[in-house]
């Protein structure tokens, strides 16, 4: 009694695809199905090769009715295209087979089929699950839900820093309603800070705008004056300047979530007159005023009826702190003074003390 195993194929099918094996080779009469024929079912192979195409067809058709009367179970295991291989006596000696018989395998290997179709239809689903996966997270596509947009969960984030931006890079804007709050629109690279201070780098190289950062985000520039945690609401304060006029305008922002990256202010200790009359290393704008600052002093103290004493008294730079952005700007003014100073200044550089 013949035992049909088409469960195989599927399988043989499947190993077949994930080594991409062609489908000629993965869907051929050889490894679509495995048969078991009993002793008086197996025809001789000199008698297979030598029939006709057609011929050989409705003989295997015959044989496949025969078989499949014989299975139980026969809608779930049968063949769709009707076409079972005859296992060939195992032999040393490898068969050529013959121009007509060749041509009646590559038929038989090319006709449309059942598995190719399902083969076709698993790597569709894979390669939108993979587009998905690496260019559907950004949130290019509204999510509809019964044919309707649901309403997004507000973020707001206060701040433009490195937390702020770290966020914005990641967040899913198909699911979130993120607007960013701060008074400056543009990230600021900190490190690079004290090399600005000096002329070492511009300014524009150590920002990036916010909207650069997340084109989906909305950004309002403000500065949040009072948080109410009750009402999950955020008042803001944004000053508009046209000309020498400037107005104030007060708004609220409402949020589901709130993230607050706004950062610390420079610690002056309580020492009397830091505030006064130090200058400050943490924004763009302290980077510009330092710079303008170590240009005028240089230019006072190149003032020919000044003596020896004043220019030193001028010219004397005091860091305090020794952390990281104390350690680069004297670092970055000494650079400045040994490089740029002889070419502008060559008579001032003995005066000059950090």
């Amino acid at each position: 009694m013949g035992i049909v195993d088409c469960r195989m194929g599927v399988t043989a099918a499947l190993l077949l695809q994930a080594v991409n094996l062609p489908l000629s080779l993965a869907f051929s009469p050889i490894a679509s199905c495995n048969v078991r024929p009993s002793a008086s079912a197996i025809a001789p192979s000199s008698q297979l090769y030598s029939v006709a195409p057609k011929e050989e067809e409705k003989v295997l058709r015959q044989e496949i009715a025969e078989k499949n009367s014989k299975i139980e179970n026969e809608g779930e295991f049968g063949v769709l295209d009707g076409n079972i291989p005859e296992e060939v006596e195992q032999s040393d000696e490898v068969t050529v087979p013959t121009g007509t018989t060749l041509k009646a395998q590559i038929q038989r290997a090319t006709k449309p089929r059942a598995y190719p179709l399902f083969l076709l239809e698993k790597g569709t689903g894979l390669l939108e699950e993979f587009v998905f996966k690496t260019f559907g997270s950004s949130g290019s596509e509204d999510i509809y839900i019964n044919g309707k947009i649901p309403e997004k969960e507000k973020i707001v984030v206060l701040g433009t820093g490195w937390g702020a931006a770290a966020f914005l890079k990641d967040v899913d804007m198909s699911k979130y309603d993120v607007t960013v709050i701060s008074p400056r629109n543009f990230f600021l690279f900190t490190p690079m800070l004290a090399g600005a201070a000096t002329g070492t780098v511009e300014y524009r190289s150590i920002t990036e705008p916010v909207r650069d950062i997340s084109k989906k985000a909305n950004f309002l520039e403000a500065t949040a004056t009072n948080i109410d945690p009750k009402t999950n609401s955020i008042t803001c304060e944004s000053v508009i300047c046209e000309g020498t006029n400037c107005k104030i305008n007060d708004f609220t922002v409402e949020y589901d979530r709130l993230i607050v990256t706004v950062g610390a202010q420079t610690n002056t200790f309580g020492i009397p007159g830091v505030r006064e009359h130090c200058a400050f290393l943490k924004q763009v704008e302290d980077a510009r005023r330092i710079r303008t600052s170590i240009v005028n002093l240089f230019e006072r103290a190149n003032i020919p009826s000044l003596t020896d004493e004043e220019r030193k008294a001028i010219l004397t730079f005091a860091v305090i702190g020794a952390g990281p952005t104390g350690i680069e700007f004297a670092a970055e003014l000494r650079d400045f003074v040994e490089n740029d100073g002889p070419k502008y200044y060559p008579n001032l550089l003995k005066f000059v003390r950090i």
